[in-house]
């Protein structure tokens, strides 16, 4: 029925599943940007809240490898449910903590859930979609399921500031628990008999044999390595400013929760308006002009940042932050998609997000303590002059290999969840 009235490259079902996404990244956005706030409102000072953000960080790192195998071995939509149910364990944690040092458990869980969810969502939208269209599939995702930005961290200001911080994470935690229904609903509907494929239990052989044909990939020197290299000197130039951002935003420029709030829907707004056209640019071009593209445009973002004035200062650096990061996206997912076969692509994501992380793991606490050592523009300035050493490697070494990838599959009803 109906397949000219669609592009090729959307599906009903990969709308629903989109959709679940939405309803739990509006759970995450309602609250990310307000957790620093916070850790303050519970007495944590700008080192104790950068320590945090590290331990959170070291959390997922040390989960993030057990997510990706499981996406592969349980399937992704199993996997995502089990994620989200994660999240709604973590928002009530934050709920109930009175002292900052308890909100570590609520991060735990929150750990655990990203550690599930994204590899799993990556691997899914890439799982279903032709090599050819990878790209704006992968930016008409991105902006579906930042259309939470737009509604999700406005709604988490207005809760956290007329009713305040625990509300908005019990409000959170309802979010998750809706995309987890609805992510059981379609691992159901994909395993009815007609349609399901038998999946071999998971057992630590699998996920030693999984963790040995990625070394292999990561270690050849090829597509897989240079991600790793380039990733990383973003990731880590990135995080030592990123987490202080909203306590700048609270502390220096002189914003209320709300407006914090607010800034971030305008990021949501321009992220979602992005998406398609950077997924577009980036098949059109190459994976690796759209990277370093979207590279540029966030290290500009953090520069107007140090030396923004007022809301819409602030707003100008966030809206060149979201069309960086709109650029930056679907090059990167679209290109680990065609490096590794199908069957690695959940543990790949997994893997890359942690060997990446752990080079990071240090950059909030090291941002923290160049705030401390120079003043609150110091991590922006650092970040900028670090992260354009990412550009070189982007720009010479990140070639697609040619052939086609084990076990690629471009059509959404040939393979379950």
């Amino acid at each position: 029925m109906g397949n000219n009235s669609l592009p090729p490259f959307v599906s009903k079902r990969l709308g629903v599943f989109l959709a679940a996404m939405a309803l739990a990244e509006t759970a995450r956005t309602m609250t990310a940007i307000q957790i620093p706030v916070f850790l303050l409102s519970l007495g944590a000072g700008v080192g104790q809240i950068g320590f945090f953000f590290t331990i959170s960080g070291g959390l997922v790192l040390a989960l993030g490898i057990v997510g990706g195998w499981l996406s592969d071995a349980l399937g992704r939509l199993r996997a995502l449910a089990l994620g989200s149910a994660a999240g709604v364990f973590a928002f009530a944690a934050f709920a109930l903590v009175r002292i900052w040092p308890l909100a570590l458990i609520g991060a735990a869980f929150l750990a655990l859930s990203v550690a599930l969810t994204w590899p799993s969502y990556k691997a899914y939208v890439a799982d279903y979609t032709s090599e050819k269209y990878r790209g704006r599939v992968f930016g008409i995702s991105e902006s579906a399921v930042n259309l939470a930005w737009i509604f999700g961290a406005p709604l988490g200001g207005f809760l956290a500031q007329n009713l305040g911080f625990r509300f908005m994470f019990v409000g959170a935690a309802m979010l998750f628990a809706l995309a987890a229904d609805v992510f059981l609903i379609l691992d159901h509907l994909s395993r009815r008999p007609s349609r399901a494929t038998a999946r071999p239990a998971p057992t630590w052989a699998s996920m030693r044999t999984s963790m040995v044909q990625m070394a292999a990939l990561v270690f050849s020197g090829g597509l897989v390595t240079w991600l790793l290299i380039t990733d990383g000197v973003r990731d880590v130039a990135f995080r030592l400013s990123f987490d202080l951002m909203p306590v700048y935003l609270s502390d220096i420029g002189g914003l209320t929760i709300q407006q914090i709030g607010l800034l971030d829907g305008m990021f949501g707004i321009v992220l979602v308006a992005f998406g398609f056209p950077a997924g577009w640019f980036a098949d059109k071009t190459s994976d690796r002009v759209g990277l370093i593209s979207g590279l540029f445009m966030v290290l500009s973002s953090r520069l107007a940042f140090a030396f923004a004035q007022g809301f819409w200062g602030f707003t100008l650096s966030w809206s060149m932050l979201a069309i960086g990061v709109a650029l930056m996206d679907p090059p990167i997912q679209s290109l680990i998609s065609k490096g590794v076969p199908q069957s690695l692509r959940g543990i790949s994501y997994a893997l890359i997000t942690t060997s990446t992380g752990i080079l990071s793991l240090p950059s909030p606490w090291i941002g923290g303590q160049l705030w401390k050592l120079f003043g609150p523009q110091a991590p922006f300035l650092f970040t900028v002059a670090l992260g354009s050493l990412a550009v070189v490697p982007a720009w010479f070494k990140l070639v697609v290999p040619k052939g086609p990838r084990g076990g690629e599959k471009g059509d959404l009803k040939a393979t379950t969840g």
